[in-house]
């Protein structure tokens, strides 16, 4: 079940959400000014959001490799390395890890 909560309610009744969200499987958007700032959901959620996130990130890395595999032969060696370097950045950025880059 889909509830709204503003930021200042929450600071009072984080106990009761939390219950709801953790016991009852609710899930709450919380609002600041009236616009949409962050989500409440249970761990369970989060574990299911977590591992489609990282199955999308390991279908888009596949995708990329076949794509410069596909290519290499036409390459030459620096336009290989930035392919790879621009994967392997947008993996960790998606991530939400810093690449060595950044």
């Amino acid at each position: 079940m889909l509830k709204t909560i503003s930021s200042s309610s929450l600071r009072t009744q984080i106990r009761r959400v939390l219950n709801e969200v953790g016991y009852g499987g609710a899930i709450y958007v919380v609002e600041k000014f009236g616009e949409p700032m962050a989500a409440i959901i249970s761990m369970e959620d989060f574990r299911l959001l977590q591992a489609t996130r990282q199955r999308e990130m390991t279908d888009r890395l596949r995708e990329v490799i076949l794509r410069v595999r596909a290519q290499a032969g036409s390459l030459s060696p620096e336009e290989l390395e930035a392919l790879i370097e621009e994967a392997r950045a947008d993996f960790y950025r998606r991530k939400g890890r810093p690449s060595d880059a950044d």
